[in-house]
């Protein structure tokens, strides 16, 4: 349930940004939400980790091998998130309400959205398909799989 809040968060404010681009302040709580979520959802992740048997075996690097693509991408998506926002706020901050941010930004700034709008997108895949698979018993008991994955 947090995974699918959190997606759908995220999506919100994703296409609700634009919505809100004549208030300075609005966009920018919204802004704010977003990446204080991204970093609750990577240290939930995390926290899901501690709890796997796995883990408490001392096999963390078995949990990174297994998940490093989804920790990967997470903090790319939340860099790309970061940089965005600084320089659309930097864009429109104090500017007149009708300010087109797209002629203002030139040509890197639509690069860095199309960039963060794609990353999104692997985001929540990768994301949504670490909770599903850390949702396997395998990773709270110990268990043949475990002891193949060892040897």
């Amino acid at each position: 349930a947090v995974v699918s809040t959190q997606s759908t968060g995220d999506i919100v404010i994703n296409t609700a940004s634009e919505h809100f681009r004549t208030s300075e302040l609005h966009l920018l709580v919204m802004y704010i939400v977003q990446d204080v979520a991204l970093v609750l959802a990577l240290i939930i992740l995390f926290l899901v980790f501690f709890n796997t048997y796995v883990f408490k075996a001392g096999l963390v690097a078995l949990l990174i091998r297994k998940f490093v693509a989804t920790i990967v991408v997470t903090l790319i998506y939340l860099a790309l998130c970061l940089a965005l926002h600084v320089w659309a706020m930097k864009l429109r901050w104090g500017k007149d309400k009708n300010f087109y941010i797209w002629n203002a930004g030139k040509d890197g700034y639509l690069i860095l959205y199309v960039c963060q709008r794609a990353g999104s997108v692997l985001y929540y895949f990768f994301y949504k398909r670490t909770t599903l698979r850390l949702g396997d018993p395998n990773y709270y008991k110990d268990s043949a799989w475990l002891r193949e994955h060892v040897n």
